[in-house]
């Protein structure tokens, strides 16, 4: 099948109609119609709902677009490495969250290198649940991310191991005006504003988690409400709310005074940054080792 039928069914999900599709993909609207056609034919199910006067997208067409990504994505992977065998089996593939790519990444990439080793790493960012999925498929050789350790690990079993690479912690902070209006014992005023992750995020959930027991919480009016805890960090500099966020992400703001932690009545939450490898992956293993990481085969 060629893939650009696939890429025109993302196209259509990130447009929302045929018409922009259609300009965006430069070709006529009957014709990419009959694109779309041709993928439904190859697939067996309509990813348009087709009415006398109107065409939605299927709700079936959505719920995969995350699959379609990682499913072009290693096809293009598959494609690099037989089009340059030696070098594609040299490449460690690693997968985090976009916090984790500015604030850890750059050490965890030195410290390997610190042997004779030198990685060429490639690095994609995604959400928690993505990346998850993309290390499970074997899509990447390592995983970095978050976990709590009041909420239930990875589940994944023994094949994999879990190296704690650093331990972090999320903070109440606030910077830009909102600094100059805290009460003394950098309390937040009344209706301050606050930056929050969405509920069914990874970080909504662990946020919601801890303010079952937290003493007091950021319960001002939501300013805005976003899974991008780097541009989060900014938002905060920037002073549009209080937020929770990484220490790692924003612990230099924190010394040069652009950012303030709130009380310890607000509480911290700790977190660990987390490496996980399938065992049977000897580059993998390689890598780990060479982090001089201690393995905590998973029970």
């Amino acid at each position: 099948m060629d893939t650009k039928l696939l890429e025109d069914a993302l196209i259509l999900l990130e447009e929302g109609s045929l018409t922009a599709a259609a300009r965006r993909r430069n070709v006529t609207q009957p014709a990419f119609s009959r694109r779309i056609k041709t993928l439904e034919h190859w697939i067996g199910t309509d990813l348009l709902v087709r009415g006398a006067n109107r065409v939605e997208l299927s709700p079936a067409l959505a719920q995969s677009e995350q699959h379609i990504r990682a499913l072009l994505a290693h096809l293009k992977q598959v494609q690099g490495q037989l089009k340059e065998p030696e070098a594609g089996t040299d490449i460690l593939h690693v997968v985090t969250q976009h916090s984790l790519s500015v604030s850890a990444m750059p050490e965890i990439i030195r410290k390997a290198n610190e042997r004779e080793s030198r990685w060429q790493v490639r690095l994609r960012t995604r959400n928690q649940d993505t990346a998850m999925s993309m290390f499970i498929r074997h899509e990447a050789d390592v995983l970095i991310g978050y976990d709590y350790r009041a909420l239930p690990l990875a589940p994944f079993d023994s094949s994999v191991s879990r190296d704690v690479w650093r331990r972090d912690a999320f903070v109440p902070v606030v910077g830009g005006d909102l600094r100059n209006e805290l009460i003394d014992g950098n309390f937040l005023p009344r209706d301050t504003p606050r930056i929050r992750y969405p509920e069914e995020s990874l970080f909504g959930q662990i946020v919601s988690h801890y303010h079952q027991d937290a003493d007091r919480s950021l319960d001002g009016p939501v300013a805005v409400e976003s899974t991008f805890s780097v541009g989060i960090a900014q938002l905060v500099l920037a002073g549009i709310g209080a937020a929770w966020v990484p220490h790692s992400l924003i612990h230099q703001e924190i010394i040069s005074g652009d950012a303030v932690i709130l009380s310890p009545e607000y509480g911290r939450i700790p977190m660990d940054i987390t490496l996980y490898v399938h065992s049977a992956n000897r580059r993998a293993v390689e890598f780990q080792k060479d982090l001089s990481v201690r393995s905590l085969k998973l029970e």
